[in-house]
């Protein structure tokens, strides 16, 4: 006869053996994950080559990183932010690690996320990625981070679609106590107008299919002639062969592309905006901003990292639209700054 004591330690070494199983499970996913995405970033950079490139790496990754279930998942998430940025940052390229923007993360805790992904190695970090802030708020921002980092790292802003209430070119003030910008090389600002225009992106493949359309004009004017991110995510291809064909064309016009790299595994990580959906889904009433240039001069830069036109997904005035579909009624709004 089991005495009840037996019992209770015949269920607690159950317990015990199902939790040490799904712990092993566990270890082995994120193994798994950390695995294949070296190979990824190995692709990445394959077709990087030895040409030049502006790489944004992986958007809303570290602003996300609290919506990580536990540590062993933000730790993972780490490690293998630190592997790409050591891995794509070459004397030719400029990586550019994401930032979030400014309300979502406090300064001080963007600055600890930022060094633990070995943001020391990159060439800077990028702000406010397909959202709407303006420019200066997003360079007050950075020059908080920085003097957090205790090193100035040159930043990118993503102006594509902050018109609204963004400050004038030339008149962004930094604010009191910024850090000196002193870098090698610091204000050679003759990047942003060697920067690469798709001939193939979306919004110039509109223009070219509706040669008749009354907003034909003013598309092709002020977003197809304007260079923009091309985003590589998961693709079930051969990447380098994707990267390099990209880079290639570029090359071929003696321009620098601006390249999104985005595959982090989510692991149970599920990272959302503050902000709310209403505020970067498809907004009423937003408008372009500065075309891409340099903003100040240290070199840091104000690109299109977010295509203008291309939808957030079925939301807001992209109602109907699929998330990256260009559509004309987004992009006019966005030229005229329409509220309908």
């Amino acid at each position: 006869m089991i005495a009840a004591g037996e019992l209770v330690v015949l269920v607690a070494l159950g317990y015990l053996l199902l939790r040490a199983r799904e712990a092993s499970h566990a270890n082995l996913r994120l193994e798994n994950a950390e695995r294949g995405y070296k190979k990824w970033v190995n692709g990445f950079a394959t077709g990087l080559g030895d040409r030049p490139a502006v790489v944004i790496l992986e958007p809303d990754a570290l602003a996300g990183l609290s919506s990580c279930p536990d540590n062993a998942q933000r730790q993972a998430r780490l490690q293998m932010l630190s592997y790409a940025v050591k891995t794509l940052q070459t004397k030719n390229d400029q990586v550019y690690l994401d930032a979030g923007h400014s309300k979502w993360v406090s300064a001080g805790q963007m600055a600890s996320r930022l060094r633990a992904a070995d943001v020391a190695r990159a060439y800077g970090f990028a702000l406010n990625v397909a959202n709407f802030y303006a420019t200066d708020r997003e360079i007050s921002y950075a020059t908080v981070v920085d003097r957090n980092l205790g090193m100035a790292k040159r930043f990118v802003v993503d102006t594509s679609r902050n018109g609204q209430g963004t400050a004038a070119p030339g008149r962004v003030h930094l604010g009191v106590g910024s850090i000196s910008r002193a870098l090698p090389g610091a204000g050679h600002g003759a990047l942003a107008s060697r920067l690469f225009t798709d001939p193939q992106s979306e919004a110039a493949n509109w223009v070219r299919a509706h040669p008749g359309d009354p907003l034909t004009h003013e598309i092709r004017r002020r977003i197809a002639s304007q260079p923009t991110a091309r985003w590589f995510g998961a693709w079930s291809g051969n990447i380098a062969a994707a990267v390099s064909g990209y880079e290639s064309a570029a090359s071929r016009h003696h321009k620098v592309p601006v390249l999104v790299a985005y595959d982090i595994p989510q692991l149970g990580c599920r990272s959302k905006s503050a902000a709310g959906a209403r505020q970067w889904c498809n907004p009423p009433g937003r408008r372009l901003g500065s075309v891409p240039q340099v903003l100040d001069t240290h070199g840091d830069m104000g690109l299109w990292i977010k295509a203008p036109g291309e939808s957030d997904g079925n939301c807001g005035v992209g109602a109907g639209t699929r998330m990256g579909q260009f559509s004309p009624v987004i992009a006019t709004k966005l030229i005229n700054g329409s509220h309908k």
